[in-house]
């Protein structure tokens, strides 16, 4: 449950500035070669004069790493790229496309029986299709420690270091909880993010989950507009049914609201327009593979 606690606990901050998605980790008892996790997004939400918008086509690609040093010591992380299709933008384009890739490094380890620590570097890019990939990229640092109350319950409190594309950098806590309340239940809080699982069966699960979403890209030069970059501030509800048929292979589909607050910012941090789009609807579909 260690990997699993630190490794989700940066969820939100590390989105913020590389458009990582860190995936839990497997477990540190017999962890497989390979890990993937498979997402794909669709949004109806409307268009904004401060930011991409209309329907909103998400799609993402993570690989979780875990290499074993000791018996309490490992390396865990994850790489992950991704694309996103805007149906506007806000320059009267057709369209705005962006691209993002990610990594999340730490060394965690446990101190005591009760406590563990870790350490960890990040660094990303997110950009719009044509821009200027060296001028998006952003990276920073997690410090965290963690306690176990028991067996079933794990508890973590850190801080996150992140540069951001034209804003000032980001300090903010990293929290973690990793709590099975039941045999069938678990209730995982990662960074702002919270989810919580009930198994109906051995195969099926039923879900709740609240995602802190925070996006942006470096955009391409236009002739009209000092608009360098944007941010999307973001926030995802969403309830949804996982189908694990085996060990090595789950199925996730759901449904829920996408809140958005878009900022459009010159190279200089001014800001440009700011807007707040009227909640969306969203489905989605996500799939985990181990070998």
């Amino acid at each position: 449950m260690a990997p699993v606690l630190v490794l989700t606990a940066t969820l939100a901050a590390v989105q913020a500035g590389t458009g990582l998605i860190p995936a839990a980790a497997p477990s540190a008892g017999s962890p497989p070669a390979l890990v993937l996790d498979l997402s794909t997004q669709y949004e109806f939400s409307d268009s904004s004069p401060a930011g991409p918008g209309g329907d909103v086509f998400d799609s993402r690609v993570s690989l979780p790493l875990f290499v074993p040093l000791s018996e309490t010591w490992r390396i865990i992380g994850v790489l992950r790229g991704g694309f996103t299709d805007y149906e506007t933008d806000p320059f009267g384009g057709e369209g705005l496309q962006t691209w993002n890739v990610g990594a999340l490094m730490t060394l965690d380890g446990q101190l005591t029986r009760e406590w563990s620590a870790t350490l960890g570097l990040l660094g990303g890019a997110s950009w719009e299709d044509g821009a200027s990939f060296s001028d998006s990229l952003t990276g920073g640092g997690l410090v965290m420690a963690s306690y176990r109350f028991s067996p079933t319950l794990k508890v973590g409190l850190g801080g996150l270091y992140l540069t951001r594309l034209n804003e000032d950098a980001l300090v903010v806590p990293a929290l973690g909880l990793d709590w099975q309340v039941t045999e069938q239940m678990d209730i995982k809080l990662s960074g702002l993010d919270l989810r919580a699982e009930y198994d109906v069966s051995e195969v099926w699960s039923l879900y709740l989950r609240g995602e802190f979403d925070p996006s942006g890209a470096r955009l391409v030069p236009r002739a009209n507009t000092e608009a360098d970059s944007f941010d999307d501030q973001g926030f995802r509800a969403a309830g949804g049914l996982k189908w694990t048929p085996c060990p090595s292979f789950s199925l996730s589909m759901e449904g829920g609201v996408a809140f958005h607050e878009y900022t459009l910012r010159n190279d200089r941090e001014e800001i440009l327009a700011k807007d707040r789009v009227d909640p969306a609807p969203f489905v989605g579909v996500s799939a985990r593979l181990s070998f």
